[in-house]
């Protein structure tokens, strides 16, 4: 029975050392936090007359684009396409060349003309 009571006793006692050092250990340190990033200023929306003239800029430097009869008119952002063109290749050209000119989105009114009939 001493026995036990010494064992019972010597648990105790390295319990409560075990629970002292854990309690004296060292918290991890809180990270400091990062200071937000302010944010980015929205750039000015470029006018509707901007957007044209350079959407016109780019098909004139187009080679493949600038001897087709491609309009543009540009509404609130949206640029709207007519005209005939050889190919779909073409065709599928001319809305990237409106976005790089700041337009919002595009209108695709532009048909491909037919290939000429063999004989």
């Amino acid at each position: 029975m001493k026995t036990i009571s010494k064992v019972t006793g010597a648990l105790m006692i390295a319990a409560l050392f075990a629970f002292s050092v854990a309690a004296q250990a060292p918290a991890k340190p809180t990270p400091t936090p990062k200071p937000a990033k302010a944010a980015k200023p929205m750039p000015t929306p470029k006018a509707d007359a901007d957007i044209q003239a350079d959407i016109q800029k780019g098909l004139a430097a187009n080679a493949k684009l600038k001897a087709e009869p491609i309009t543009v008119s540009v509404a609130g952002g949206v640029a709207t396409f007519a005209g005939t063109v050889k190919n779909t290749g073409n065709k599928n050209a001319v809305p990237g060349i409106a976005k790089k000119a700041g337009a919002k989105s595009t209108v695709n009114n532009i048909t491909v003309e037919a290939p000429p009939k063999k004989k």
